[in-house]
């Protein structure tokens, strides 16, 4: 489902992926993980992993989420490779799986973080529509090796304490058919 989307989101940006699948679906270091499914079939997926290393960036953006949340690395909780299949788009999906992720990294005691491309412009209007905000944009090395220096610049945000992400409580989106959403376990 992951690769049979990639062509229509660029999502995963590199294609083919410089690793298995299955690592980076974060199969061995997601701290939880949902799916959302339709007629039993897997359509959509989440994770949550923990402050961002093993890369040379990572503190630059754990220390901006740090310092915009006002808590220690640790206290950080990542949404990590959000998607869903092309054929089960507009039905909510990708607002229900984001809200299962932030609730789960709340209920962990965590603030959530993210980091996204500005080249989904889905993407990233469902998370400013949730009330993420920006805490800044870099170019790590993975995205120069693969687009150079013309590519777009990775996009870090927060969802800051007191910002609820389901919208039937905010009453910012009509669920009126709510219903029609699988369940997202």
């Amino acid at each position: 489902m992951l690769l049979a989307q990639q062509p229509m989101t660029r999502y995963p940006f590199r294609d083919p992926l410089p690793m298995p699948v299955e690592q980076f679906l974060h199969a061995d270091d997601a701290l939880s993980a949902w799916t959302a499914e339709l007629g039993g079939r897997p359509v959509g997926h989440v994770c949550r992993t923990g402050p961002a290393a093993g890369f040379h960036d990572a503190a630059a953006l754990n220390d901006a989420c740090a310092d915009a949340h006002g808590c220690p690395v640790d206290a950080l909780g990542w949404v990590s490779t959000l998607f869903v299949g092309a054929d089960a788009r507009g039905r909510g999906l990708g607002e229900l799986l984001l809200d299962a992720i932030v609730g789960d990294i709340r209920a962990a005691g965590l603030r959530p973080c993210l980091e996204v491309l500005p080249m989904r412009p889905a993407a990233l209007a469902l998370y400013r529509r949730s009330g993420w905000t920006e805490v800044l944009t870099l170019r790590p090395a993975w995205l120069r090796e693969a687009a150079g220096e013309e590519g777009p610049d990775v996009v870090v945000m927060v969802l800051r304490a007191g910002v609820s992400p389901d919208r039937r409580r905010r009453g910012s989106a009509d669920h009126s058919s709510d219903h029609a959403c699988p369940p997202v376990r």
